[in-house]
């Protein structure tokens, strides 16, 4: 009765930690997180990007990178994994739409959101 009660402790705690330690092992991946926005733009794609790049001036490092039929406007690192926040634009049959994320919007109000939704419409 003893050992089968200490196997069953076992067997809880066994699965409350691959539990735990399953829900804390995360996809650091800026574009897994939950604060993005996405549209359309109303002009080309490196205009929008000088657009957004001209509303972070002096905030943050950015770094453009011409990738598979896209481009990409990184903040702080070009690695998605260390990247701050990043905006993709990419050909939809006539229109171009653009997707920008950020981690920790919270922190400085959303700015690069909402430099990427401003430039989308201008």
């Amino acid at each position: 009765m003893k050992s089968s009660r200490l196997v069953s402790s076992g067997m809880l705690v066994s699965f409350l930690m691959t539990f735990f330690l399953a829900g804390c092992a995360q996809n650091p991946d800026v574009r897994i997180g939950h604060d993005h926005i996405s549209g359309t733009i109303a002009k080309s794609p490196p205009d929008y990007m000088m657009c957004v790049k001209d509303e972070l001036r002096g905030s943050s490092s950015t770094y453009v990178v011409n990738e598979n039929n896209s481009l990409k406007l990184f903040v702080e690192s070009t690695d998605p994994d260390k990247a701050s926040g990043l905006v993709e634009v990419y050909s939809s049959g006539t229109q171009y739409q653009y997707s920008a994320y950020q981690r920790d919007a919270w922190y400085d109000h959303g700015r690069l959101l909402d430099a990427a939704f401003v430039c989308s419409r201008t």
